[in-house]
């Protein structure tokens, strides 16, 4: 794992950026799109009024994160709106906090959803996260890293998530900018760990550079062989969801550590020849001094990959990649992939991906894709829902 990163890392296909994350606030790292789950959660949809300057009018938005209104910089409207059409560039100010922000248009916005406007925060979701970069918003950070809320949501600082709401809901009914509270059913990202809703909330992290190997990979997906067929469409559908790089880096204490040192004077990455097995937090850095400002103090980098960075690899560690050149021209590609259907958007996408920007080719021609024991209920067994059947006990009296 690591001696492949760092042959990425000096290709320049891995860099480090801050950018809106997913993160599990409670294990306490960021996480990848593909290590979230969605499930149909109960919540409510809060109308809010928001008032015009200059103006007797209000604008009915509705939203299920009122707790983000200290992070509202726009209202969006759909261009076509005639609604609007009058409204479009004026001041509109944020119930609560209190904050003026401008109406603009664009096409996300949905005239029939609603009352058709949309408040803009960083971040309710990743549509939020694509507005702020494109319209160029200075994002505020109302969501910390230990799931409560920052100063930037005053006096609710220091709150969980769903107490903020709640307070906040409070307060609208009291300021009289409340229009209405529905229950309704929310499909909520979740991590896929944790079974908490996740936040997106800017960190810095390392990145694999992905989408732009999307069509590559869409082609070696093609050639490859599923069995049964219709599982490659798995592949495929996960393929057209990719729409920002990999994050690789995890703050986690178990996993495989990330062969980084970093100058203490100003702060220069470097990264180690490999070979060898690195631990950076517990080991003197193998550099004589920084090659940006002569110094010769290094601090070694605490996180570890993402687990899918060791798996990835795993056809070019069977036919040892970079150790064994005449072995490994025998035996890569390998043949057959066998794996369950569930994690074909990580365990197969991910190894596609790598072994392709190491190798230039794929790493299987076949992919056997298996199923997986269901309950009575017809959900996936596993240890963490506590629905599987032990199946020794199974296997003695029945036979296997």
């Amino acid at each position: 794992t690591q001696s492949t990163f760092i042959e990425l890392w000096k290709r320049g296909t891995i860099y480090k950026a801050t950018r809106p994350n997913n993160y599990d606030w409670v294990s306490g790292t960021t996480i990848a799109d593909a290590e979230i789950q969605y499930q149909d959660i109960p919540t409510k949809l809060v109308y809010m009024k928001f008032k015009i300057r200059d103006s007797s009018k209000e604008i009915i938005i509705a939203s299920t994160r009122p707790e983000l209104l200290c992070a509202c910089q726009t209202v969006i409207v759909n261009p076509d709106d005639q609604r609007y059409s009058d409204v479009v560039g004026k001041k509109i100010t944020v119930p609560v906090i209190n904050r003026e922000v401008t109406i603009r248009t664009h096409h996300s916005a949905q005239m029939e959803f609603g009352s058709g406007a949309v408040m803009v925060c960083s971040y309710g979701d990743q549509n939020d996260v694509a507005l702020f970069r494109e319209m160029k918003l200075e994002e505020i950070v109302a969501i910390g890293t230990n799931g409560l809320m920052t100063e930037a949501a005053g006096k609710y600082a220091g709150l969980k998530v769903k107490q903020a709401r709640n307070q906040i809901i409070e307060e609208l009914q009291n300021a009289g900018v409340l229009d209405k509270v529905e229950d309704i059913t929310h499909r909520t990202p979740v991590s896929e760990r944790s079974k908490i809703p996740i936040e997106i909330i800017p960190m810095e992290e390392y990145y694999v550079r992905q989408v732009d190997s999307i069509e590559k990979i869409r082609d070696m997906g093609q050639k490859i062989q599923f069995y049964p067929d219709m599982h490659k469409q798995i592949l495929m559908n996960w393929l057209d969801s990719i729409s920002i790089d990999w994050p690789i880096s995890r703050r986690r204490f178990y996993g495989t550590e990330i062969p980084i040192w970093y100058c203490s004077n100003c702060a220069e990455p470097h990264v180690p020849e490999p070979g060898k097995y690195y631990k950076p937090w517990a080991q003197k850095a193998p550099f004589e001094k920084c090659t940006k400002c002569d110094s010769k103090e290094f601090v070694g980098e605490t996180r570890t990959f993402d687990t899918w960075m060791d798996s990835s690899v795993s056809p070019l560690f069977i036919s040892k990649y970079n150790k064994d050149s005449e072995f490994f021209k025998k035996t890569y590609p390998a043949t057959l992939r066998p794996q369950a259907k569930d994690i074909v958007r990580t365990w197969l996408y991910y190894t596609i991906l790598r072994c392709e920007q190491l190798t230039g080719a794929s790493p299987w021609s076949e992919a056997w894709i298996m199923g997986y024991g269901l309950d009575e209920k017809g959900m996936k067994m596993s240890k963490s829902k506590g629905n599987a059947v032990d199946p020794l006990p199974i296997i003695e009296k029945f036979g296997a």
